[in-house]
C-alpha cells in the first residue's frame, strides 16, 4: 500500500490520481485474521498542504464471538479520509515544518513516499465491534458446564446459588421472615 507521490506532489491544488486497490492484509496486525484481500478504490487529491486520501475499503476478518466464542466470518466496509504531508519540499527537497499535532502514519516521506499501512490498520481496528457477535440472538455459554446454549439446552440445575451470593440470599431470608 505504498504510493510513489512525487509526480502528484508536483501538480496544481485539485490534481487527482485514481486507484484500484487489491491488498493482501495478512501481515498488518498480528491479532487480525482477514479472510480475504483489502479491496476497493483509493483517490489522491492535491491540496495545498499535501494529499487528501479518500478510499472505501473491504475485506473480511475472523472473529471470536463474544457469548459463544465461536469463530465466525465479519465483512468490514470502511472508509478513509486523511490528509497525508510531506516531509520534504517536492522542488528543492528542503525539510518541511510539521504541525505538533500530526499522525506520524499520515507523513508522505522523503523519497515521496505515501504509505497507507498504518492509517488502513487503525481505521480496520476502529470498525471492528468491540463486542463481536456470531449472530444477535446468540444465546451464549452455560456459566457451569460450558455447552454452547445455541446448541441446545444443557443439564445444569438451574437452582444450584453461586457460593459468592449466599450471603445475600441469607439477607433475603432473613428479611422475609421479619415481614
Amino acid at each position: 500500500m505504498r504510493y510513489n507521490v512525487a509526480q502528484l506532489l508536483k501538480e496544481h491544488i485539485g490534481g487527482m490520481r485514481h486507484y484500484q486497490l487489491r491488498q493482501e492484509i495478512a501481515e498488518l496486525d498480528p491479532s487480525l485474521k482477514p479472510l480475504t484481500d483489502l479491496t476497493g478504490n483509493v483517490d489522491m487529491i492535491r491540496t495545498h498542504d499535501g494529499i487528501l486520501v479518500r478510499a472505501d475499503l473491504r475485506t473480511s476478518v475472523e472473529l471470536a464471538c463474544s457469548r459463544c466464542l465461536t469463530q465466525f466470518s465479519l465483512p468490514v466496509r470502511f472508509k478513509l479520509d486523511e490528509e497525508f504531508l510531506p516531509l520534504t519540499d517536492i522542488n528543492t527537497g528542503a525539510r518541511l515544518p510539521l504541525p505538533d499535532d500530526v499522525d506520524e502514519a499520515a507523513i508522505i516521506d522523503s523519497n515521496h513516499i505515501l504509505d497507507l499501512s498504518e492509517i488502513v490498520r487503525q481505521d480496520l481496528m476502529l470498525a471492528l465491534p468491540l463486542v463481536p457477535l456470531c449472530r444477535s440472538e446468540c444465546k451464549g455459554l452455560c456459566s457451569r458446564c460450558g455447552q454452547n446454549w445455541n446448541n441446545g439446552a444443557c443439564e445444569c440445575n438451574d437452582s444450584e446459588l453461586d457460593p459468592r451470593l449466599a450471603a445475600l440470599k441469607q439477607l433475603l431470608d432473613d428479611s422475609d421472615s421479619l415481614n
